[in-house]
């Protein structure tokens, strides 16, 4: 029953996208039994979310790249197609799967409980709240310190299921251990020091690990965007890129190589420009299934309500929405901050938390903090890369040279010395 119901809810999209508004509230992808079927149900979603037309070409080409064969997807869509006779129907059926899989839900809770006199006020406790999930499904059920432990225990001390994201910075990475849903990610900076540039470098390695990225550029065009990546792809020069009119040596070869790759990226998703909101983000990111988003910066976003000039409770509304964001979505957020001048009077330049612009509650919402800066006015390739703030792993400091022309990071084993002095390192540990 629930497999027709289904055919018939895809059917009804194709027929109609329009019919989208009256489930959308109603049905999620993993209600669905088919896996196929949920897929595709996704893609009106993603479409519904971002405003954007969907069609067969769409989906069969998005489907395509999550390895499901093409023939299969056709096939489904003209089963779902020949099925369905009228689009009237398709908020029936909706209800139909969600029945369906609440009842499966409910019934494998059930079998999961033995009813025993010792335990008697926390089972019924247990089934009050599964019941309470299943009235309304977004509603998360707390749990007892027990329930946590007996759910997470067994995850240690072995390989994890779940890995968490790294990098791509070898030095960067052993502080932090990884990045993991629920993490907001502070980087500090600057104008000019090359933030930017470093999560450029960062999307590209963790494409390179097959993750899906959503990345918000908020002060670029599209082209400055792709420049970025097809500079630090290729080893072209940015200068060469923009100003040449002709090809030299093998910079053909590597250009053609760097966009064959780029072109290939179907795992970023770019939105460039425009006055956003975390709001936003939250309607076009939620059914996108990314494994992490980047915020480039946190100051341009819009906040929800007027502060009335109060700029400090704006970007602290800001913060917050992010932090919740990355708790829902259950997925690591990186959001780039502008810094203040006050580091510009110090000898050093070394900026601490307190300098975040406008910090509101960055600093409290913020599990990572990361902040950079140039070690030395008269070479700005040499860059310190501090992790100021770190609830799950370790802080110290990492010395990068920069390449501002192939906009490449790379860590170094220099060492950060107040007096902005520097040495290389004789041991394994520099902090």
């Amino acid at each position: 029953m629930s497999y027709m119901a289904e055919q018939q809810v895809i059917g009804s999209l194709l027929m109609d996208n329009g019919c989208m508004s009256d489930i959308y509230g109603l049905l999620e992808a993993d209600m669905f039994t088919s896996e196929i079927l949920g897929r595709i149900y996704k893609e009106f979603q993603r479409a519904y979310d971002n405003c954007c037309a969907i069609d067969i070409p769409i989906i069969e080409q998005n489907l395509r790249s999550d390895n499901f064969p093409s023939d299969l997807i056709i096939a489904e869509i003209k089963e779902c197609m020949s099925s369905t006779f009228t689009s009237v129907t398709a908020k029936q059926n909706a209800n139909v799967i969600v029945n369906d899989y609440k009842a499966h839900r409910l019934d494998k809770f059930l079998n999961t409980i033995k009813v025993s006199p010792t335990n008697l006020k926390e089972q019924i406790r247990a089934l009050q709240e599964e019941l309470e999930v299943l009235q309304d499904k977004r509603q998360e059920k707390s749990k007892t310190l027990s329930e946590i432990t007996k759910e997470n225990k067994g995850n240690y001390f072995k390989e994890r299921e779940v890995k968490p994201l790294y990098l791509g910075f070898d030095k960067l990475d052993e502080l932090l251990g990884g990045l993991e849903g629920g993490d907001m990610i502070v980087i500090g900076a600057r104008p000019a020091v090359g933030k930017s540039a470093l999560v450029t470098q960062i999307t590209s390695n963790l494409a390179k690990q097959g993750k899906r990225i959503g990345f918000y550029n908020l002060e670029m065009q599209n082209k400055q965007v792709y420049e970025r990546f097809v500079v630090s792809e290729s080893g072209i020069s940015l200068t060469r890129l923009r100003r040449a009119i002709k090809f030299l040596g093998d910079e053909e070869e590597r250009f053609n190589r760097a966009n064959e790759t780029l072109e290939k990226a179907e795992n970023i998703v770019i939105t460039s420009g425009g006055a956003k909101s975390v709001s936003d983000i939250r309607n076009e990111s939620r059914h996108m299934d990314y494994d992490i988003i980047i915020i480039d910066y946190m100051q341009l976003l819009k906040a929800e309500a007027t502060y009335r000039g109060n700029r400090a409770a704006e970007v602290g509304e800001i913060s917050r929405s992010i932090k919740n964001l990355a708790m829902e979505l259950n997925i690591p957020i990186i959001a780039l901050s502008q810094l203040n001048r006050a580091s510009e009077m110090k000898e050093t330049k070394e900026p601490t938390m307190a300098e975040l612009r406008e910090a509101g509650n960055i600093e409290q919402d913020a599990s990572v903090i990361m902040l950079m800066w140039n070690l030395d006015s008269d070479d700005r390739s040499k860059k310190g890369c501090k992790v100021e703030k770190n609830r799950q792993g370790n802080t110290g400091k990492v010395v990068m040279r920069f390449n501002g022309d192939l906009m490449r990071f790379e860590e170094t084993n220099e060492t950060v010395k107040e007096s902005s002095e520097w040495k290389s390192l004789n041991d394994d540990n520099p902090f």
